[in-house]
């Protein structure tokens, strides 16, 4: 038969398997929450950087263009030049024969 003492020994027994059961699941759950949280978070943190590639590539883009309009004006801007320079050289050369006479 049991003792008084030996039931005693078995239930402080079952009694610590029961808490160590007890916290272990709830550590379980509680590092499973903060695994979760964190896999949240990363798959938020890739959205941004995809978006964040995605708006960085329309600005290449858009800068490529600007360079490209930029290069464009300044060829313009070179012939027009040149032409004003031609053209004031036959003024010029138009005047002094014009004084020869």
């Amino acid at each position: 038969m049991m003792t008084y003492r030996n039931l005693l020994g078995v239930t402080a027994i079952a009694v610590s398997i029961g808490l160590v059961t007890g916290c272990a699941s709830n550590d379980v759950k509680s590092v499973r929450a903060i695994a979760e949280e964190a896999q949240s978070a990363a798959a938020q943190a890739q959205q941004t950087a995809s978006e964040a590639m995605s708006s960085a590539d329309e600005a290449k883009t858009a800068a490529q263009q600007a360079s490209e309009t930029a290069n464009e004006a300044l060829r313009v801007g070179e012939e027009a030049n040149t032409c004003c320079i031609e053209t004031n050289e036959k003024i010029d050369r138009a005047f002094k024969r014009s004084m020869e006479k």
